[in-house]
């Protein structure tokens, strides 16, 4: 079992799959100025999908603050994203995670893509 934490940062990170148990069925995930997903079904698809983007690029995370309460955790950080062309986005995040009755109620996603 993780801990919230764990959790946390494993989908701060990519590693979605470790993720999918704790999310709970009404689950609402708003990346900001992009879209919202509702359902836990919906957004295990799109994190499939994202893996499989990952899998395509080198990627290097780096988790800067996380800050922790009972039901609360916010996690900044950076990505940089280098595909197949040796390409690279380098992006600001900041991801807040809201918990009840230990499951993933709500993931809102702040994505800034860095101007080169």
């Amino acid at each position: 079992m993780l801990s919230k934490k764990e959790i946390c940062e494993a989908f701060s990170t990519g590693n979605f799959e470790s993720t999918f148990n704790y999310l709970d069925e009404n689950i609402s995930w708003n990346i900001i100025g992009t879209q919202i997903l509702t359902g836990k079904e919906k957004i295990i698809e799109f994190c499939i999908q994202t893996s499989n983007y990952f899998k395509e690029t080198k990627t290097t995370f780096t988790l800067k603050n996380i800050i922790l309460d009972k039901k609360m955790c916010s996690i900044d950080g950076t990505a940089e994203f280098i595909n197949c062309e040796n390409r690279s986005t380098f992006i600001n995040s900041c991801d807040i995670y809201k918990f009840e009755n230990e499951k993933l109620i709500e993931i809102t996603s702040y994505c800034l893509v860095k101007k080169p």
